[in-house]
């Protein structure tokens, strides 16, 4: 099978930095395993873990490992291997270093040559969902992270950044069914119309990231088969509103932009009727969403009594915005015309892709911002965006009642305990919060009729193809 996926000029060989670019990823999720995935239904799902478990206040987890898998040079795996991964990803700064700092990885200690005892900084219950963001197991004591084995459904056999990658069957792989193909080949085409092309010329098999207009150009064609992932992974498009910055400081003037989206409108212009109206939070179909909230609706008179209770008439805004993802701009010049209907100027400041999330005090510091953001489980949303510990703090939204009520979803340990926290977080996020969120419409790829078995698992943009085959 050959597929086309976005590269770019950040790929690289180095496994701790695979999350740069989605080729770089779907190549390292064949080539490795991680200790945990998200599964199709959003929740935790055992991959190299055998067990994750936490103590009573999660102040403490227990990891064990599976037994009988080796990495392909012939190492068995071992809690070592686990232990130096988690540090070898704090010590690069990897994307994913920030989730791993609560855990104390100089307490930690091997119980047995398949268990480990991880100490946490302070309470935190989402450690096995912190596992399932792309934390690509290695083996104790790799030296160069560009040429690594793996424990994963294929081998690497050649690589050229820029181009692409060729992988075989792991013969020996440890998992009870896949991989079915002989051989992988990854190819790197940043142009969505032009991997759809060489999907179209019979020169791939399957074409990723494939835009919404395609998608529609393409729904009557038999030739090939458009690949929508699950609900709970769509991407949510909207905006991003800076509450810690004027006018937004103002409760009131955040929620005026709320009334001002008529969001049925969004799904039918922006997503081409491909999407579905949102509620101004993350994490819709996804365990724990707060689906008993009332909808926002379109209000333009509403929205315009707010403004006027909060001193801000006449309200003249610019939002950032760019064609780095379809979307954003088409959103944004949508939202303009509906925000006229309120008495509010909205101005477009249209940013070259390159540049838009080219610095990050810039697109996580921007007072009104568009959005495409990708869900995630909601325990990591939320420790992602809220609070003054916040990775991405995109809305400002922070002080001691946005602290505590984070604090409660970082410790909770049990189901009951998550949907509690995050019920009580999500009704503040709905009357009170920066995000915009009108609708939610899916990642599309585009495939041969004969490609089946490619699972998104969490990331519709760099899926899995451990179990893909060609029918």
């Amino acid at each position: 099978m050959r597929a086309a996926f976005i590269g770019g000029s950040n790929e690289t060989g180095d496994v701790t930095k695979a999350a740069n670019t989605p080729i770089d990823y779907v190549r390292a999720r064949v080539v490795y395993d991680e200790l945990c995935v998200v599964g199709p239904d959003g929740r935790t799902q055992m991959q190299l873990a055998e067990s994750v478990e936490p103590n009573a206040d999660g102040t403490a987890w227990t990891l064990r490992v599976r037994d009988g898998v080796h990495f392909t040079d012939g190492r068995r795996l071992t809690a070592a291997d686990v232990l130096f991964t988690l540090r070898t990803y704090m010590d690069a700064k990897a994307n994913q270093s920030p989730l791993l700092a609560d855990i104390d990885l100089a307490g930690a200690q091997r119980k047995d040559d398949r268990t480990l005892l991880l100490p946490m900084k302070r309470p935190n219950g989402c450690l096995d969902l912190i596992l399932t963001q792309g934390i690509f197991v290695i083996p104790d004591g790799t030296k160069d992270f560009t040429a690594v084995p793996g424990s994963g459904p294929y081998i690497l056999t050649q690589h050229k950044v820029g181009q692409g990658a060729l992988l075989k069957r792991n013969p020996d792989y440890w998992g009870p069914e896949g991989p079915y193909l002989d051989e992988l080949e990854l190819v790197s085409i940043a142009d969505g119309t032009a991997r759809l092309n060489a999907l179209k010329a019979g020169q791939v098999d399957y074409a990723a990231s494939i835009s919404l207009v395609a998608g529609k150009a393409e729904r009557a064609n038999g030739k090939i088969q458009l690949i929508t992932p699950p609900k709970w992974e769509w991407p949510n498009f909207g905006a991003m509103l800076k509450r810690s910055q004027a006018p937004f400081t103002d409760p009131r003037v955040a929620q005026a932009l709320k009334y001002t989206v008529d969001r049925q409108q969004m799904v039918d212009r922006v997503t081409l009727g491909f999407g579905e109206v949102a509620n101004d939070l993350f994490g819709k179909h996804l365990p724990f969403y707060a689906d008993d909230l009332p909808q926002t609706r379109y209000d333009p008179d509403r929205a315009k009594q707010l403004l006027a209770q909060a001193g801000a008439g006449n309200l003249s805004l610019t939002i950032r915005t760019s064609d780095y993802e379809y979307g954003l701009t088409e959103g944004a010049v949508v939202l303009a015309e509906q925000a006229k209907k309120a008495g509010i100027t909205i101005n477009l400041d249209k940013v070259p892709a390159g540049d838009f999330f080219a610095d990050p005090k810039v697109f996580i510091g921007a007072k009104f911002q568009s959005a495409n953001r990708k869900p995630r489980p909601l325990p990591l949303d939320v420790l992602f965006f809220y609070g003054s510990d916040a990775l991405l703090p995109f809305t400002g939204l922070a002080g001691p009642k946005v602290d505590d009520l984070v604090t409660k979803v970082r410790s909770a340990v049990t189901d009951e305990q998550r949907r509690s926290s995050l019920a009580d977080i999500q009704q503040l996020l709905h009357e009170e919060g920066g995000d915009l969120v009108w609708a939610k419409a899916p990642v599309l790829a585009a495939a041969s009729p004969r490609v089946q078995g490619v699972k998104s698992l969490g990331y519709p943009t760099f899926p899995s193809f451990k179990d893909a085959y060609l029918a």
